[in-house]
């Protein structure tokens, strides 16, 4: 099997493919749009309802209004970025997952993996299925786990392993659903282990560089899709071996 490095390398080149180029930008524009209207009609409604929350809480009581008021303003701030941020990042996953991942597989099977044959197991409904399912695990443990985001170094970890696990779950069924039979897809899900996790927590780091979050999207959709044909292709060679 092809090293992680050599799997973001083949990426990385990927990128600069014409189709890819065209579309390398459009999951996180569609995110930021998506999550700008719905701010700019109902955010001054989600500020009342969070300065609601701080003023009936006892802080007001332990600050004075002056103090308390600065406090909760900047509460108010933080937490709509932890809530936005990993809002946009998920939105922007979701849409390339379900929109532009049959283009990128296009491109990586046309040009890597051009004689690998394709068994059909999943589908767009499959698809559809296992985005939904991962995006509602994923919610429902970073509500959660929420107040550890603001543990510093500990909250941190349980983000990236948050991250890492939709990235992979996301991703890797999008990969193989064209390629690999049920059986085959199902396998290759259940044996990802350690350079799979490894390689989803890498690609969930990039939403936090600037400027390199805005196309990690579909950088992340390319590697999955190397990785997943990767696997996919060794594993037929050592079984006919």
């Amino acid at each position: 099997m092809a090293s992680l490095f050599e799997i973001l390398r083949r990426a990385a080149a990927d990128l600069m493919q014409p189709r890819v180029l065209a579309i390398m930008f459009l999951p996180m524009l569609l995110a930021l749009i998506l999550w700008g209207g719905l701010f700019w009609g109902f955010g001054t409604l989600w500020v009342a309802g969070l300065e609601g929350v701080f003023n009936d809480s006892p802080l007001p009581g332990w600050l004075g209004p002056t103090l308390a008021g600065w406090v909760i303003g900047m509460g108010v701030t933080m937490v709509l970025i932890l809530l936005l941020l990993p809002a946009i990042y998920v939105t922007a996953l979701f849409i390339t997952s379900l929109i532009f991942m049959p283009i990128l597989l296009s491109v990586v099977a046309r040009r890597h993996y051009p004689e690998l044959g394709r068994q059909y197991g999943g589908s767009f409904l499959g698809s559809l299925g296992n985005s939904l399912f991962a995006l509602t695990i994923y919610l429902l443990v970073w509500l959660l786990t929420l107040p550890f985001w603001l543990l510093g170094p500990f909250g941190a970890g349980v983000a990236i392993i948050l991250n890492a696990w939709l990235n992979q779950r996301l991703f890797l069924y999008d990969a193989l659903a064209e390629h690999a039979s049920k059986e085959e897809l199902a396998r290759l899900r259940a044996e990802g282990g350690w350079p799979l996790y490894g390689l989803a927590a890498f690609l969930g780091l990039l939403h936090l560089v600037p400027i390199i979050n805005f196309f990690a999207p579909v950088y992340m959709g390319l590697a999955f899709t190397h990785y997943a044909l990767e696997q996919l292709a060794r594993s037929r060679k050592e079984a006919t071996a």
